[in-house]
């Protein structure tokens, strides 16, 4: 049979073939994971899709459409060229683009995703991991080592690099992480550990381009390099460019006073278990939801000559990534209490940083929160996520002199700003659903009742 370039994204059109886990001609089992795709959201494990010979069609670093031949698993030979893509017909919903109708590929979709590696720096202790960046470096992804009993070794791409630049033999490592892959802290572990004594590797050759984190520098770059995008950063590109000629933006701003809020976070915070406490942002995406649950005529998607109204309250949180950004969603956000929602938001980061993340866990949402208030941003405009009909930008809370019952008192102030699709939402209609979420987080107590 055909193995065939899988749709593994609602926004997929091309996969890149990353790495074959089997060799040519190799017996591979139903199921088993044998190649790695990287798709314009993630790079993804991609099982077999029946038991046979396997005989590789595209070679790594292959870009080929979906439903383009990249195997042929069974008896006879495999074709020399890339067979043309089948036709297929549109099986998305209209209202989220997720397939709903077998396209002949969901068999061979597996289940493990994986990031080019974790963005240093991006996502920290502190649970407001929340924060879109530039684009950052198109990371390479080293070919899987291979065990000392000839299996390959399964391995993040982070843990390989870093395994590379420490020194550290993969195949010593027992693995920690999904289906005992190593990842970062096995290599960190090893490292560390007296009995691995691991070689300095030599310096890691020059990449492309790359992002600080907040501890570290870029490198330098020369002067007019042409630096070629990745997949994720093109289709970031090329979504924010439908979206600012599709989209008509408007924006309203909004200072809000935050120190109710903040006392409240302290409270909590304090009354959970260590590391289970909610941040500034759980609340923010607990207010959002509420406001989104009473009003959903203020984020209802345009489309062509109607108005669609959304399927639920579900809240998508802007994470930085390498490259760019993802944005999981927290599903039915209004019937969770801050607690639920603080262990939904660190799961799904954690899943962004480990790799594991998959993509109907960043599809579906209804509308955005991206945070910049840990860099030290006090207000932005954000552009709107396609889809959607709006996104929350969030700054930072700082000390401010303002007036209240006729005295200037200090309170910390916080600025939001709401980026509305006004074909779907007019002026005043936006106005009084921002001023609905200012009023939740000015007065927090219906926040966690």
């Amino acid at each position: 049979m055909d193995f065939l370039m899988p749709k593994l994204s609602d926004t997929m059109e091309e996969g890149t073939v990353l790495q074959w886990l089997k060799d040519d001609g190799s017996d591979v089992t139903k199921g088993e994971p044998i190649v790695e795709i990287e798709t314009d959201k993630a790079n993804m494990m991609v099982e077999a899709p029946d038991s046979g010979q396997l005989q590789i069609v595209a070679q790594i670093g292959d870009s080929l459409p979906i439903g383009a031949t990249i195997a042929t698993i069974g008896a006879g030979d495999a074709p020399a060229t890339p067979a043309a893509p089948a036709p297929t017909a549109d099986a998305g919903d209209d209202a989220t683009g997720i397939p709903t109708a077998d396209d002949g590929t969901g068999a061979s979709i597996g289940h493990e995703v994986r990031l080019p590696e974790a963005y240093p720096g991006a996502v920290d202790d502190d649970p407001d991991p929340v924060l879109p960046v530039a684009p950052s470096k198109a990371a390479s992804t080293p070919s899987a080592p291979a065990a000392a009993d000839g299996e390959q070794v399964r391995a993040s791409p982070l843990a390989r690099r870093l395994a590379e630049e420490l020194g550290v033999d993969l195949s010593t490592i027992r693995g920690t992480g999904p289906a005992g892959r190593v990842v970062r802290d096995d290599v960190e572990a090893a490292a560390a550990s007296p009995a691995t004594a691991p070689t300095p590797a030599p310096p890691p050759a020059a990449v492309p381009h790359a992002t600080p984190g907040p501890a570290a520098a870029a490198p330098a770059t020369a002067p007019g390099e042409r630096i070629a995008l990745t997949r994720l950063q093109r289709t970031i590109a090329k979504r924010m460019a439908e979206s600012k000629p599709g989209a008509p933006h408007f924006y309203l701003q909004r200072d809000i006073d935050v120190t109710a809020l903040i006392a409240l976070r302290k409270e909590l915070v304090a009354a959970s278990p260590e590391g289970q406490g909610p941040s500034v942002n759980d609340l923010l995406i607990r207010a959002v939801a509420m406001a989104t649950a009473e009003r959903p005529d203020a984020v209802s998607r345009f489309d062509g000559d109607a108005l669609v109204a959304p399927s639920g309250t579900h809240i998508g949180v802007a994470v930085a990534v390498p490259g760019g950004l993802l944005v999981p969603v927290v599903r039915s956000a209004d019937g969770k209490r801050v607690a639920e929602i603080a262990a939904d938001v660190r799961d799904l980061v954690g899943r962004c940083r480990d790799g594991t993340i998959t993509p109907p866990e960043l599809e579906g949402s209804v509308i955005t929160i991206s945070n910049l208030g840990m860099f030290g941003i006090d207000r932005f405009l954000a552009v709107i996520n396609p889809p959607e009909t709006a996104i929350l930008a969030v700054g930072r809370a700082t000390p401010s002199a303002v007036v209240v019952d006729g005295a200037v008192v200090v309170r910390d102030v916080m600025t939001l700003t709401l980026s509305v699709d006004h074909r779907a939402v007019y002026g005043a209609e936006a106005a009084t659903f921002l001023g609905r979420i200012a009023e939740l987080l000015e007065r927090p107590g219906a926040l966690v009742l």
